[in-house]
């Protein structure tokens, strides 16, 4: 498979994957990588985020990363050795101060919205066309400023995301707990627990709230929607007398065949048999 080599003390290019290939790193360079289009998720540091088409993401010297890409992706790719960002921080009025962590602070998509995404994929377009032109990068006024800004932006970006994490943590962790009670109260109405009818009840795309369900809970929605409907279908079965084809249809089963199915994957038995290992 194709292998990316950085040798300047800045590099751009653009490629399309259906499966990821790492990129050489040299241990002395920040990387941005922009998501033109594609999906699939971003694990930075031992933490995974879905990525969708205008997600950004900064890796510092000493990060860890990977992707695993589920629809083919095409990646803006663009590296700065530290020499260069320390040449650049001395010539101008830039503290910088995130981007001299050698490890991100607050992994994940550092544009949280679609002006701060269109300008750094606006930023990195001119970069590109400069490097097409084969005019020289380095000891280029008008690259070091584009440059200046970018590194600018991104630094400001990261400040934020890292000022709202914490809150960021909570809130998401508050989401999650409310994607629950919602499940729990419509548990026996599968059109209400639909993906796209979830994601529009609490304002998030399928994408984005079913990796933050599985961040927080461990399991997918449809996982975890199944496993809490077989629990409740095991109390019944031990606890009543409801017939096998009422407590399917109570809880939204197509037809006891559906349940059998999917009870005997978790439980090993069929409901029948299971109700009959606690003799009343």
């Amino acid at each position: 498979m194709q292998r990316f080599h950085l040798q300047e003390p800045l590099s751009i290019r653009t490629f399309e994957l259906d499966q990821w290939t790492t990129p050489d790193r040299p241990p002395d360079c920040y990387t941005l990588i922009l998501v033109l289009s594609g999906e699939g998720y971003h694990t930075i540091n031992g933490n995974q985020f879905a990525y969708f088409p205008g997600d950004v993401f900064y890796l510092s010297v000493q990060d860890q990363y990977n992707f695993r890409i589920t629809q083919r992706t095409k990646f803006c790719w663009l590296s700065f050795s530290t020499a260069l960002v320390s040449k650049l921080r001395t010539t101008g009025d830039h503290a910088w101060n995130y981007l001299n962590l050698s490890i991100s602070p607050c992994p994940g998509p550092i544009a949280p919205n679609s002006v701060d995404q269109g300008n750094l994929q606006g930023l990195a377009a001119i970069l590109l066309s400069e490097t097409k032109s084969l005019r020289p990068l380095i000891s280029n006024p008008i690259i070091e400023g584009l440059v200046k800004t970018l590194l600018s932006l991104v630094d400001r970006l990261l400040t934020q995301r890292g000022a709202v994490a914490i809150a960021q943590s909570t809130y998401s962790s508050d989401v999650i707990q409310r994607v629950i009670a919602y499940i729990n109260q419509n548990i026996g109405e599968p059109h209400r627990l639909r993906m796209d009818t979830l994601a529009d009840e609490f304002n998030y795309s399928p994408g984005h709230l079913n990796a933050l369900f599985r961040q927080h809970a461990g399991d997918s929605i449809r996982q975890f929607i199944m496993r809490h409907k077989l629990k409740l279908v095991a109390i019944k079965l031990r606890n009543s007398s409801l017939t096998v084809s009422q407590i399917a249809d109570e809880f939204g089963f197509t037809d006891v065949c559906h349940l059998n199915k999917h009870f005997k994957r978790h439980y090993k038995h069929t409901p029948t048999l299971y109700r009959q290992s606690f003799p009343k």
